[in-house]
């Protein structure tokens, strides 16, 4: 009877795990990705039952009448040795598991070579934190708070897509995502749509309508884009694409791209392979692939040479380069379709271009431009300060250089860049700086940048070249001071209230 109750509440036990399932997924994947920690982990566990079995057993029994006696089993010194020998290896391996796993990764990886950048269209002109200002500004809706975006394509546009989420624990628990904001970024007008479309399934709800949670009850073993995708589908409906990274090998297990699911505003939910993804026309062109993977493979070009050249030599070893916003994923629309660029510089204190690798936002493609030492190419932090050197009589206090953005024109490499009030409310001015010669040139409307693109020359403004440069306009300045200073009063007075 008591054997029964017990296999009874196992059984209720592990029913239970097995719904809560998703709620272990970190755990799980720890010994999936990394087997050697979960040989660690067992390794461990045999040894400490094994001197639990020593110990506990233990008994005293009288020898005589004064005297006890502990009989206790000879100890194995050739199964301590094992078990040593075993531990040692395997903390050694783990030491270097990184480092062996981007090897592989590196050595696995192919790229196609180009000359240059793709033609870019559409131009992204609106940075995020200017999106972000444009959507919260036109929103009003006392439930509901604008999740992170994401850059994809919409009817040809470039958008940006805010998920419309609960605010508040209480709604957290109750309500859905209803809608979306978008915001149109390839012009520098203010266009933002509000639409609804209630999803059944999606990020930022709680608990078990939560995306995440449904989606690892659907495939288990692998690892989602933390960002979900938000699309429209053929019928003109949103739909959440959420893209995987699967696992091969042993025991140094490599990620590669895994599929795609397709989450519909009803709650059904679509696993496709890449190729499946790729043939769906609504899709095409668009972003679907894990820009997590796309940063794993250009940082594992560093270990192309080996690891005695990663550790040591730093033979043609790459570094990427971290954007002042911690991204190094740049999403860019090209006539060839949306793409992920991430720069590379040398390793060390070098900081001139060396490599660009390029993904294919919908099929993975992978390519990479070559720079050599006479390319002699300033890279996107760089560029910042020259611009900002360019410019001495401008306040950079209260503006700030946003969302370096690789362009080509010319087969002459450009960085484009945003400058924004510290409060984002729009675009100061736009930048082009140029990666060859460090000229900089300043345009002030749509009119003159596409007046560059077309000429590479600005009529109306001159342009601006090193130190020489004419300041950005000070009436700019002027107002972002005042409306500071407004702000401030403002809070004064409520204070005082």
């Amino acid at each position: 009877m008591i054997k029964s109750k017990k296999i009874i509440l196992l059984v209720i036990l592990a029913l239970f795990v097995w719904f809560l399932r998703p709620f272990f997924h970190s755990f799980a994947m720890i010994g999936y990705v990394s087997p050697l920690r979960l040989i660690l982990v067992l390794v461990v566990l045999f040894i400490l039952f094994s001197i639990y079995k020593q110990i506990f057993p233990l008994k005293m029994i009288q020898k005589g009448l004064a005297n006890y006696a502990v009989p206790t089993k000879p100890v194995s010194w050739r199964g301590i040795s094992f078990l040593s020998v075993v531990l040692i290896l395997i903390l050694f391996l783990l030491s270097f598991e990184n480092a062996i796993r981007y090897r592989i990764i590196a050595n696995q990886t192919d790229y196609a070579s180009r000359q240059s950048l793709p033609e870019i269209s559409p131009l992204r002109l609106v940075p995020k934190p200017v999106a972000q200002r444009f959507a919260s500004d036109s929103f009003q809706n006392p439930q509901e708070h604008l999740g992170d975006s994401q850059i994809v394509l919409i009817n040809d546009k470039l958008t940006r897509v805010f998920p419309r989420l609960p605010d508040g624990i209480i709604l957290f628990l109750t309500k859905k995502l209803n809608g979306f904001v978008t915001v149109n970024i390839d012009t520098l007008e203010k266009q933002v749509k509000i639409e609804d479309q209630k999803f059944t399934y999606s990020e930022g709800i709680g608990i078990l309508d939560n995306i995440y949670f449904q989606l690892l009850k659907k495939k288990y073993f692998i690892t989602y884009s933390n960002e979900p995708i938000y699309l429209k589908n053929a019928k003109e409906e949103w739909i959440t694409v959420v893209p995987y990274i699967n696992y091969r090998g042993f025991p140094f297990r490599v990620p590669y791209w895994g599929g795609v699911m397709i989450v519909a505003s009803n709650g059904e939910i679509i696993n496709l392979t890449p190729e499946q993804a790729q043939e769906l026309n609504y899709l095409e062109g668009n972003r679907i692939y894990p820009k997590e993977l796309s940063k794993i493979y250009a940082e594992s070009y560093a270990y192309k040479g080996g690891l005695i050249n990663y550790w040591f030599l730093h033979k043609n070893q790459t570094e990427i380069v971290s954007l002042p916003t911690d991204e190094t994923v740049i999403h860019q629309a090209t006539k060839e379709g949306l793409k992920q660029i991430l720069v590379a510089e040398p390793f060390g204190r070098s900081y001139g271009i060396y490599k660009i690798f390029i993904f294919d936002a919908t099929t993975g493609k992978r390519e990479i431009i070559e720079y050599d030492q006479n390319s002699q190419l300033t890279g996107p932090v760089s560029a910042a300060d020259y611009i900002k050197k360019a410019f001495p009589t401008y306040d950079w206090t209260y503006f700030q250089l946003s969302e370096p953005r690789p362009i080509t024109m010319n087969n002459n490499l450009y960085w484009l860049l945003s400058v924004i009030p510290s409060d984002s409310a729009g675009i100061a001015s736009t930048v082009f700086f140029d990666a060859k010669t460090n000229n900089v040139i300043k345009a002030d409307n749509e009119a003159q940048i596409n007046e560059f693109l077309s000429t590479q020359k600005i009529s109306s403004t001159p342009q601006a070249q090193n130190s020489s440069a004419n300041s950005l306009n000070s009436a700019d300045q002027i107002n972002q001071i005042i409306n500071n200073l407004q702000s401030q009063l403002d809070e004064l007075k409520k204070l005082v209230k």
